[in-house]
């Protein structure tokens, strides 16, 4: 079985969703109590169904971001300040 690591939210929402799935909940009511359509809820169950709980991953996790600067600069910046301001720079 593999690991997902998952936000609460994305738990919450597999939760609820798979409740739809075992006609515990009908698909009105998850997508009330998830504060999403109900077009938005049905993509979703959709995507439950065919690719299990990994499916409501958020779909950038474990990607870096957008907005990060490359390790090398990061390295550099982290040296000059360890050299102006002295003592461990954490990183």
């Amino acid at each position: 079985m593999e690991r997902t690591a998952m936000s609460e939210r994305e738990f919450r929402r597999a939760e609820i969703l798979g409740r739809v799935l075992t006609s515990e909940l009908t698909l009105v009511d998850a997508a009330a109590l998830l504060q999403l359509s109900y077009r938005q809820a049905k993509r979703l169950v959709k995507r439950l169904r065919e690719r299990g709980r990994t499916g409501l991953r958020h779909g950038n996790l474990g990607r870096p971001s957008n907005h990060s600067h490359p390790a090398t600069e990061r390295a550099r910046v982290l040296a000059l300040v360890a050299t102006h301001y002295g003592g461990p720079v954490e990183g």
